[in-house]
Formats: C-alpha cells, structure tokens, sequence
C-alpha cells in the first residue's frame, strides 16, 4: 500500500513540475506593469555591435574635459548600456511603487510614457520614453535623486536610439567638493552613413 501511495504521490509531482515547466512567457508578459527596459536594451546592445558602429566620447570632470573613439565591440557598448539595462520597474519589489502616465500626439503619432515615483526616494525617481507611432522606445529619459543630511547624488541618463548616448552626475558628499561628471557619446555608423 505504500509502494501504490508513494508512486501516486511522485506521478502527482512529476505531473506538476511538468506543468510549472511550460512557457511561462504569456502570464510573465501579463504581470509586466512597466516596459521591459533590460529587453529593451539587450537588443539595442545586440543591434549596436552588429550595426558597425563608431562610439565618439566626450567625457568632463569637474570642468577637465577627454575625447576619443573606438569601435562598439560587445564589452564597449555593454559597459554603456549597463545602467539602462540594470533598471527594471518590473521587479516585486517596485511593484507599486510608481505612477504611470502618457500623452499621445495626434499630430505626430508620437507617445510620451512617464514612471514616476510616488514620492519615496525610489531610484530612479523618473522615467520618461517616447514612443513613435508604431510603439517602438525612441528615446528615454531617466532621472535619479537621493538626499539625505551628509549626502546629494543626482544622476540623469538619455539614450537616443542608436544615436547617442548622455550621463550626467552630481555628487555632494558633507564638507567636501561636489563631483560633477558628463559624459556624452555619440553613436555614428562606421562608414559615415
């Protein structure tokens, strides 16, 4: 009798982790609440090494300014995308932390999408992307503040699809000289096109 009990028990289980194995991908995409920046930005990743790129830099510190050039290989544009890719609204814990908003243009088709935070300091605190008419993100805007008695760090990130790319930070630790960093690239096909 326990044999016919634990060959039940085991079918039972087998049965079910058959189930939870299917595609969870239509109830995942159900869930989603925000856009799913990290995707979003993986393919751009994929498309910018594929694409044949040309990455120009501008970066400033504290007013000492640096230019230069390389190619977008994978490590490259990877380490320029990592903080756009590392946001995700979609996570449990974010879940309620954001409002949402939109404006459409009937001129244009354009869409503007805004993630706001509800007040907490939330990183980031805002998030804005236009949408062309067909929905594809053409342009976000993300905007991140934190404050406290010893401690001010804003952070504003812009990526222009497949154009450029713009970082600025702000950084004012308690009796010690803000850091102020820019850094500007901007993203032209290799062949000049």
């Amino acid at each position: 009798m326990i044999k016919y009990w634990l060959g039940t028990a085991l079918t039972i289980l087998v049965g079910l982790s058959a189930c939870k194995m299917t595609d969870p991908a239509p109830e995942d995409k159900k869930s989603r609440k925000f856009a799913d920046l990290p995707a979003y930005f993986k393919s751009e990743n994929s498309q910018l090494i594929s694409g044949n790129y040309i990455l120009n830099k501008s970066v400033t510190l504290n007013n000492e300014a640096d230019k230069v050039s390389s190619v977008a290989d994978s490590t490259t544009v990877h380490d320029l995308l990592k903080p756009f890719q590392d946001i995700d609204l979609n996570k449990p814990s974010l879940k309620e932390e954001y409002d949402t908003s939109s404006i459409y243009d009937s001129f244009s088709g354009k869409t503007t999408v805004i993630y706001q935070s509800k007040g907490k300091q939330t990183s980031p605190s805002e998030i804005t992307m236009e949408l062309d008419k067909t929905g594809n993100i053409q342009q976000i805007n993300i905007h991140s503040y934190t404050s406290n008695l010893v401690y001010e760090y804003r952070q504003d990130l812009q990526y222009i699809r497949q154009k450029q790319v713009r970082m600025a930070t702000y950084q004012k630790i308690a009796f010690l000289q803000p850091k102020v960093l820019e850094a500007v690239v901007s993203i032209a096909p290799k062949n000049g096109n």
